[in-house]
């Protein structure tokens, strides 16, 4: 590192000489792209890991938090599984802390102190219940004309990874931070929208992730601005290649444990599942008596729990409007405005410069979100007309 400091110097140096110093400034200093890139190559790279991990997800009727320990290993099992070993320290729901989940490559188990179960099974066993399960599902495959996969289509290259990533992402560096001790550079994905699924996007949202400064190792995630909540993980502790002893992945049943072999549990039936999920709402549905010229509505779609509307406006933008029960808390520390809506307070994130906005409140216990290509006003108006 200190050599290519030094090499770095000298070569500013001359060129500053040169009277082409902003030149060299720019080549320099990465591009979101130059760092996603490197992130996949340390990637590469690892073999083993020891992290202590912080995680918080709000999505609609849960939100949870807590912080867990973990190792991994690499290429452990007979067919490349991993062996890891993860121990919940903290948890909002004090049953799970000190849960422990343990895997030699060929076994696992999952131990909940509270309750003094275990489960356990064979990672044999589960791939052989699971190809059963999948058999005659049909499923959404990249397949060329033929009807073959193309594996032309899989990238070789972190390269080419970051530039498929780039086909349904932009990219762009958003900043510097400090996670735990570790000097972190941010990087924003934004969804293209006319690259997503319906699904996504009709919710929303964007991608922030934090690669550590020097290395580019990925040290977390963070999904936010979406009508499904948001969901955050991040490493305050991360090493790689240390090397971790053999005995973190084993695991000895406590004495009086419960135990239940995973193999022998009832899958839930998915006819049933999806009935779950075409339920109707259990609150009153608001719907806009105001809305941009043009704007229809496209589709209404059911996300857990949650009521998406998805509205088309011309020349291929939308937004959305959700409401539905959830613990989702928006704060002005996140970057947005606090707002007055419909005699309550709430949240309006605008990019002006993209011409897209979120605006998030709530009701008694019901949220509701109207995103899209909107401007502030517009989300507002649509806000107010809601009845």
């Amino acid at each position: 590192m200190n050599s290519r400091k030094r090499f770095l110097s000298i070569l500013l140096a001359l060129v500053v000489l040169a009277g082409t110093a902003v030149a060299i400034g720019a080549f320099v200093i990465p591009t979101a792209e130059d760092l996603l890139v490197q992130s996949l190559e340390t990637s590469q790279t690892i073999t083993d890991g020891h992290a202590i991990v912080e995680l918080s997800l709000d999505i609609p009727d849960n939100a949870m938090s807590g912080t867990v320990e973990a190792w991994g290993r690499l290429d452990a099992g007979p067919n490349g599984e991993p062996a890891f070993r993860v121990e919940v320290l903290t948890a909002d729901e004090t049953d799970l802390i000190g849960t422990i989940a343990v895997s030699d490559g060929t076994q696992f188990w999952v131990w909940n102190p509270t309750e003094n179960v275990v489960l356990t099974g064979q990672f044999e066993e589960l791939y052989a219940r699971l190809a059963d399960e999948m058999a005659g599902q049909e499923f959404d495959h990249n397949f060329d004309h033929d009807g073959d996969f193309d594996e032309a289509a899989i990238p070789e290259t972190p390269e080419e990874a970051v530039a498929k990533l780039l086909e349904y992402f932009t990219a762009e560096k958003a900043g510097s931070d400090v996670i735990g001790d570790t000097n972190v550079n941010t990087v924003r994905l934004i969804p293209i929208p006319e690259q997503m699924p319906e699904e996504v996007r009709a919710a929303g949202g964007l991608l922030n992730v934090w690669l550590r400064d020097g290395d580019s190792a990925p040290v977390g995630i963070e999904y936010v601005g979406s009508a499904l909540g948001s969901g955050v993980a991040r490493a305050t502790f991360l090493e790689i290649n240390q090397g971790v002893d053999d005995a973190v992945f084993t695991f000895t049943i406590p004495e009086g444990a419960t135990v239940i072999d995973a193999a022998e549990i009832e899958l839930p039936d998915k006819a049933q599942l999806e009935e779950a999920a075409a339920a109707e709402p259990d609150f009153d549905l608001l719907s806009p008596a105001s809305l941009p010229d043009e704007a229809s509505l496209r589709e209404t779609t059911n996300v857990r729990g949650a009521i998406v509307e998805r509205y088309g406006l011309p020349n291929g933008r939308s937004f959305t409007i959700a409401q539905g029960r959830t613990a989702v808390s928006l704060t002005p520390e996140e970057g947005g405005e606090s707002v007055t809506v419909r005699g309550v307070t709430g949240m309006l994130y605008e990019d002006t410069e993209d011409g897209r906005t979120l605006l998030n409140w709530s009701e008694s216990d019901i949220q509701y979100w109207i995103g899209g290509d909107l401007t502030g006003e517009e989300a507002l108006a649509i806000a107010e007309s809601l009845q």
